[in-house]
This record gives C-alpha cells, sequence and structure tokens, in this order.
C-alpha cells in the first residue's frame, strides 16, 4: 500500500530508519522540534499542509490534507515510529495544549515508495466535538441523511493561535508529541489554497458559505455501495483500500463528474467507486441565499474492509 503524494515532494534526505521510536523507557514522550518550514501544496484536489519535525533516525513527516473548506483535516504521519503498529487500527490523536484527545482509524502504508506511514481514514479537528455536540450530528445525519460533517462548533482563530503542539498516544508505547508552533498562520495558507480549490471546480465559495442548504442525498449514501461491490481482484487478493472522493452536483441534484481526491493504491478501487457513484447517487439540490437550485459539491469517502 502506497501513499500519492501528489506535488509535495518528499527528498531522499528524510528518509528514516527502521529503528522504531518506541522501544526506549515506557510512557516517557518524545518530542520533537521541527526541522523544515510549513509547506503548503495547492493539489488538483486537495489542499496539503506539511511540515518535518526532528533529525537523524527520529525525523518524521506530517500532512495534514483538506478537500474543501472547514475545520475538519485527515492527517498522515509518517516515520519511524509508525513502524509499532503495520496492520492498522485506531491512535490517539491530541492537538493542544488543552484540546480534548481523539481516537481516529488509520491504515498502515507508505509515503512515496520507502517510508512507513499511518494513513489516517477519519476526520480530525484541532479542537474535538464534545460528546453532546456528536450526539447532535448524528442526530441530524440520521434525519436528514447528511455525512456526519454538519458545520458545528467551529474552530476559532484564537483557537488556531492557541494550538502549538499535536501528541500521538496509544497504539505507541512512548507518545510523540511534535512542537508545531501558533497554527494560525499555517492555516491562514490552507483557507485560501481551499478557497481557489472551490473555484477550479466550478463552484463559487462565496456562494457556498451563503447556501441555505447543501445537497442532500435522496436515501442513504450507505446504500450506493455495498458489499457485492467489492472489486472481485481485490477481495480475491486479500486487498483493503480508502478512497476519498468528490461529486460535482448539478442544479437537479444529478452528479456531473466524480474525482477522486486522494486514494490507496491499488486503483481498482477508486475506478469501482466513481462509475458506481454517477450511477446511484442522486440529490436534492443544494439552493443559495435566495433558495434557488445551485451548482455544489459533496464530499465523502468510502473504505473497503475486510473481516
Amino acid at each position: 500500500m502506497s501513499m500519492k503524494t501528489g506535488g509535495w515532494v518528499v527528498g531522499a534526505g528524510l528518509l528514516l530508519s527502521s529503528a522504531p521510536l518506541v522501544a526506549a523507557e515506557k510512557d516517557e514522550p518524545v518530542m520533537l522540534e521541527p526541522s523544515s518550514p510549513w509547506n503548503v501544496n495547492y493539489a488538483d484536489d486537495y489542499c496539503r499542509l506539511g511540515r518535518v519535525f526532528g533529525e537523524g533516525e527520529q525525523r518524521t513527516i506530517l500532512i495534514m490534507d483538506r478537500y474543501a473548506p472547514g475545520d475538519v483535516f485527515r492527517l498522515t504521519l509518517a516515520g519511524a515510529a509508525t513502524e509499532a503498529v503495520k496492520s492498522g487500527g485506531e491512535a490517539s490523536v491530541q492537538f493542544g495544549p488543552g484540546w480534548d484527545a481523539q481516537t481516529v482509524r488509520f491504515f498502515s502504508g507508505k509515503l512515496g515508495e520507502k517510508l512507513p506511514a499511518w494513513i489516517f481514514a477519519g476526520n480530525a479537528r484541532i479542537r474535538p466535538l464534545t460528546e453532546a455536540q456528536q450526539a447532535q450530528v448524528a442526530a441530524e445525519a440520521a434525519e436528514e441523511g447528511l455525512a456526519d460533517t454538519a458545520p458545528i462548533a467551529p474552530i476559532s482563530e484564537a483557537d488556531e493561535a492557541a494550538t502549538t503542539q499535536l501528541r500521538f498516544g496509544p497504539p505507541l508505547r512512548r507518545p510523540l508529541i511534535l512542537h508545531t508552533g501558533p497554527m494560525k498562520k499555517a492555516l491562514d495558507a490552507m483557507r485560501a489554497c481551499t478557497d481557489e480549490l472551490v473555484t477550479h471546480w466550478g463552484v463559487d465559495p462565496k456562494q457556498v458559505r451563503t447556501q441555505s442548504r447543501p445537497a442532500v442525498p435522496r436515501g442513504s449514501p450507505g446504500r450506493w455501495l455495498g458489499p457485492d461491490d467489492y472489486p472481485r481482484d481485490m477481495l480475491i487478493n486479500g486487498m483493503q483500500g480508502m478512497i476519498q472522493f468528490r461529486l460535482t452536483i448539478g442544479e437537479d441534484g444529478k452528479p456531473l463528474s466524480c474525482h477522486i481526491q486522494q486514494s490507496t493504491d491499488p486503483d481498482g478501487f477508486a475506478k469501482t467507486v466513481c462509475q458506481l457513484l454517477m450511477r446511484r447517487a442522486r440529490f436534492e439540490p443544494a439552493l443559495d441565499s435566495e433558495g434557488k437550485p445551485m451548482k455544489t459539491y459533496y464530499l465523502s469517502a468510502v473504505r473497503f474492509t475486510l473481516p
């Protein structure tokens, strides 16, 4: 399994030793300082914020991907620490100091051809939702057939400025703490990128911000793909994968196009996803500030997993 890195290039000098960071004293954190500036990559289908921390055998790469304007992002952690768990699972992620920890599922893979990595499948936020807010989002999703991306508890600029580190806990025996410094300027750059991204999709970002209703799936999106749609070759070979996709939705609620924003290999999953979504996905159209149907986009992810 490999991670597609878009236009953000990982130099050969950043390849890490295979020696895990978990071999020393239990529970004592490994603290790493930045060894590069933040890099922002304007890719075709997502915006990527990346930075290198530590040096030598401890050099670690942090990547934050955002697929549209908003507060959530996908993480990738690459470096020797990730060899502690090679089969995937769930990891504790905590921005801070001060915010609550989040549990986010990840796949084990590679960044480029050689660098071991955890590719996180779930969305993360700097400040996670409380249990009450999670329940509210889940209730809205069940009622309206929407994915769990309701605009609740937005992250403020003060929150971003107060965030200066990122901690990865279990399944690591030793927590890994990356000293990011105040995150506001880096996330300002990410916002500029996502606004430009939406424009390239043929959608007005200002119109999206002021819409009175997003595109609402007709029926449950969970029924657009099912167990019978698992690609046969991938199933026979025991292959699993995660595909992040974007649909451009017309004023009539029908998909105009399907784009794979990010995918774990192999490519067979991505082809299956787009073919079936174009055929099956239907929406109540998004409405602008005056209540008129408008062109918009819909983002989600599909995970192909085996027992």
